[in-house]
């Protein structure tokens, strides 16, 4: 029995070392640098649509306008200056920029060279200014509408300004009391010095002064001509005398052209309160 069972181990080992040389002998060793990659399609690369690729295009605007004198005054003439950009990436062509002044229809117009990209020209006009108000002036590139631009909404800028009349100006400063600590039943003395600050001499017009509850100014006297005040020039005062039997304080108010004769810049400059206390 047991010669059965030794015979029977050695026989499946004997089976077992021949399957394991066969399969062994299967298999193969590859050497190095045998492997190959197999071979992949070539790639034809894609032809691009250069027609449907946008071109770079120039485009003009109005950087800035200044104006010289910055408060022109009626009958000067007046500087405007602009400075024309190309803000664009291709070069403009030459064109032809344009400046309006107030109400004109057209503008004046001025020769812009071509400009590369980034490039800058600068353009003047001159222009008499008769009459005083308040104006535009409006600059406006390729005027003409020469240049193929890539914004064509960006062309114009505009700047207001005011042209000044030239006219007188009369202001009262420097109320004064005499005596200054006034008590009742003293003569009291009141004056202010009238002013023109204008830009020429005022003609004739009256002056007056107001004291306490008063309804109107009382009139205080009449001027011919103020010329325009300078250190050197002849001074004149707004008076009015007055006394009272009441203490208290009161509101006294000067005043220059109380019949508003003489057009003036500024109409709301022509009086000046002052408080006076009159003691018992």
């Amino acid at each position: 029995m047991l010669k059965r069972f030794v015979l029977s181990v050695s026989v499946l080992l004997m089976v077992s070392s021949l399957a394991m040389t066969v399969h062994s002998a299967e298999v193969k060793k590859v050497k190095p640098g045998v492997l190959k990659q197999v071979p992949q399609a070539a790639q034809v690369p894609q032809k691009v649509d250069t027609d449907h690729i946008p071109k770079p295009k120039a485009d003009l605007a109005i950087m800035v306008i200044h104006i010289s004198p910055t408060a022109p005054q009626k009958g000067q003439s007046v500087r405007f200056t602009a400075k024309v950009i190309n803000k664009g990436l291709a070069p403009s062509t030459a064109s032809q920029a344009g400046i309006r002044v107030g109400g004109e229809t057209n503008p004046q117009l001025f020769p812009v060279p071509a400009l590369a990209p980034n490039a800058v020209h600068t353009i003047t006009r001159w222009q008499h200014m008769a009459s005083a108000g308040n104006f535009r002036v409006t600059v406006i590139a390729d005027a003409k509408g020469a240049v193929n631009e890539i914004k064509e909404n960006n062309n114009s800028l505009y700047k207001n300004f005011t042209v000044k009349d030239i006219l007188p100006d009369l202001t009262v400063v420097n109320p004064r009391v005499d005596p200054v600590n006034p008590t009742v039943n003293d003569q009291i003395r009141l004056t202010a010095t009238l002013n023109n600050i204008g830009d020429i001499p005022s003609g004739a017009f009256r002056t007056g002064v107001r004291i306490g509850g008063e309804s109107q100014p009382q009139n205080a006297g009449s001027v011919g001509h103020l010329d325009v005040t300078t250190p050197q020039s002849q001074q004149y005062v707004v008076a009015r005398l007055w006394n009272t039997s009441r203490p208290g304080k009161y509101v006294v108010e000067f005043f220059v052209d109380v019949n508003n004769e003489v057009k003036e810049h500024n109409e709301h400059n022509n009086s000046i309160k002052y408080v006076i206390t009159v003691r018992p």
